[in-house]
């Protein structure tokens, strides 16, 4: 049975996952965009999403917030000063974009890849040295993310 897609914007999208991760239930959802590149495909991976409750956002985290710049992004908070979020698409070698607590809607608490039945858990151990190994080469990032967009046109998945 082949599933329908439906495509709408953020506008109409995110107030709906605001109020069912208010109610305490988990939103999935097909990725789109290129930010979170290599993680996440462009309309081909899921992700799940779930709300903090009481605890508070960490470092590595990915999360779905309004950013200062009046947009939603799918990104990981790499850096948090206070109440001040600094967010970063795995994707992006140097745009950043920053936050408060109370714009973070909910955090990525799974990924489904590559259509694969069977989450990576961002609680998972694959998952920590993942996110810890990829912030700590941000500088050389530039380059990685450009050997990866030239081995994906080489060899299309």
């Amino acid at each position: 049975m082949q599933q329908q897609v439906l495509e709408v914007t953020n506008a109409r999208f995110i107030p709906h996952v605001r109020a069912l991760i208010e109610e305490g239930r988990t939103v999935r959802f097909r990725a789109m965009g290129w930010s979170m590149r290599p993680l996440i495909e462009h309309a081909r991976d899921d992700v799940l999403l779930s709300g903090y409750g009481e605890a508070a956002p960490q470092r590595y985290d990915v999360v779905l917030a309004a950013t200062d710049r009046g947009g939603f992004v799918l990104h990981r908070i790499v850096h948090i000063d206070g109440d001040r979020y600094t967010l970063q698409g795995d994707g992006n070698w140097r745009g950043v974009e920053h936050c408060t607590r109370a714009d973070i809607i909910a955090k990525a608490v799974a990924f489904y890849r590559k259509g694969h039945a069977q989450p990576l858990r961002t609680d998972s151990r694959t998952w920590r040295c993942y996110s810890r190994l990829w912030v700590a080469l941000r500088p050389v990032r530039r380059i990685l993310l450009g050997l990866y967009r030239r081995w994906r046109a080489l060899c299309p998945a």
